[in-house]
């Protein structure tokens, strides 16, 4: 599923063999929006766990919430956006800048594909607090450091479609994305205690979004 919706971004990025349109647009937007995302490429620190007899899914899910916004300068769309997930195993934050090129479809929606770079960290749900520990201390039952929630981070990227509408002011949009780690996650803690020598794993994200804001576009040379 990651690859096909992969190869969809991508192939949708790639839209510059359509018809140049002869007015360019200028505006701006802001929104929030919530959704839905799927994680998987923990597996290092599955296998660390499962190692003590302890377990978290292969593929994790949450819900989003978060905020952004941007600039519509003639073709190319500036801007940012972050959020919060939320799930029975998986929490975190993260935010990125984007930029995008975009096409106006009619007179009041916009198709636009952007890519990201950013960062942030997640939160993996799997109660003495020493300064340092190894990892497999951390994670070890009956320790006195028995496993709690153990999050990492680092820089991230990502690629997305929206199609937004906009009229009198108003937006609603709906966008579908990947996101993955540009680096290995490997600096964990837990509570604020350091773990050393923990499991390197490299987060990758599938995402729907529908966003609801406000903003405004103006073709080039209207009053």
């Amino acid at each position: 599923m990651r690859k096909c919706v992969a190869s969809a971004l991508v192939g949708i990025l790639s839209l510059s063999c359509l018809e140049a349109q002869t007015q360019k647009v200028w505006g701006g937007a802001g929104w929030v929006g919530a959704g839905y995302t799927v994680l998987t490429g923990h597996d290092g620190l599955r296998e660390a766990l499962e190692a003590k007899g302890l377990s978290v899914s292969r593929s994790l899910s949450g819900f989003l919430i978060g905020g952004g916004g941007g600039a519509y300068l003639g073709r190319v769309f500036v801007g940012g956006y972050g959020e919060v997930v939320s799930g029975e195993e998986l929490n975190g934050g993260y935010g990125f800048f984007r930029m995008g090129y975009f096409w106006r479809l009619g007179n009041r929606f916009i198709l636009l594909p952007t890519v990201g770079i950013g960062g942030g960290g997640y939160a993996f749900t799997v109660s003495s607090r020493p300064e340092q520990v190894d990892f497999s201390q951390a994670i070890e039952p009956g320790s006195g450091i028995p496993p709690r929630s153990l999050s990492a981070g680092g820089a991230k990227g990502s690629i997305s479609l929206a199609l937004q509408y906009f009229n009198k002011g108003f937006m609603i949009g709906f966008e579908a994305g990947y996101g993955r780690s540009l680096s290995g996650f490997r600096d964990w803690e837990t509570a604020g205690i350091s773990l050393q020598n923990g499991p390197n794993i490299t987060p990758q994200q599938l995402y729907l979004r529908l966003l609801i804001g406000g903003g405004g576009l103006a073709l080039e040379g209207e009053n």
